[in-house]
């Protein structure tokens, strides 16, 4: 009887040993397919599975049961840097071309009391972006920091608001709320959270720095007659000088 119990202990030990050594966990059954169907299995579809190498333009990339070796890694790792500094760079151009704006505008005269009119329209050696010759552009910086701003818009212009980031804002003039007519729009700095009085065409501006450029039309090919509107018009001046006349 002691030795039939010793024998059984063996046999299982046997067959621990025999189910540990195997690969799959489990060993087959003699003529068994070595990948079992079964009404549950899914077959795997095509290019799912991770291949165990991957040709790139910055290298051989190497995989093991779709895991990265070390130097697979260490190459993903540093094109994604690349990447990363590839987008901060392309973001920043807005905001690079924004503060070149404002730093020539700055040689003009201040922030916030400055309007520089092309009279003399553009031509072929002016430097901007998407200048035509039969417009006469003007535009100004504004600094919201020291808080809210009135702007009057003066009529017959087409403008619009952008923030430091070359986002846009706000339509001015024709195609803003004052419909052409000209208006008064009230400029809210970031996180205003103050009175706003009635009256205004309201503009919260999600940063402190915004360029306003409006284009003047001809007038039977004549520039003056929308010049004189802009220059007899356009105000600046904060909130609290409602009523005040306009710094120039």
């Amino acid at each position: 009887m002691k030795l039939r119990n010793q024998l059984m202990i063996s046999a299982v030990l046997a067959a621990v040993v025999a189910l540990v050594a195997s690969p799959s966990g489990a060993q087959p059954l003699t003529g068994a397919p070595a990948n079992p169907q079964f009404k549950y299995s899914t077959p795997m579809p095509p290019g799912v599975a991770s291949p165990n190498k991957v040709e790139t333009r910055f290298g051989t990339l190497n995989f093991f049961d779709g895991f990265p070796d070390k130097a697979t890694a260490e190459k993903l790792f540093d094109n994604l840097d690349f990447q990363r500094a590839v987008q901060a760079y392309l973001l920043a151009i807005p905001a690079v071309s924004q503060v070149a704006n404002r730093n020539a505008s700055r040689a003009l005269g201040p922030i916030n009391r400055t309007i520089p009119i092309w009279e003399q329209l553009v031509d072929s050696r002016t430097v901007g972006l998407t200048f035509n010759d039969n417009t006469v552009y003007s535009w100004g910086w504004l600094d919201l920091s020291e808080g809210p701003l009135v702007l009057e818009v003066p009529p017959e212009v087409l403008g619009a608001i952008n923030d430091i980031w070359f986002r846009w804002v706000a339509d001015l003039g024709i195609t803003g709320p004052d419909k052409g007519r000209g208006g008064h729009y009230l400029l809210l700095p970031p996180g205003y959270k103050g009175d706003v009085p009635l009256g205004y065409h309201v503009v919260r501006s999600p940063t402190f720095n915004i360029w306003i450029p409006w284009r003047s039309f001809l007038v039977n090919g004549d520039p003056k007659p929308g010049i004189d509107l802009v220059k007899k018009y356009t105000k600046i001046y904060p909130l609290a000088d409602f009523g005040k006349p306009a710094p120039r």
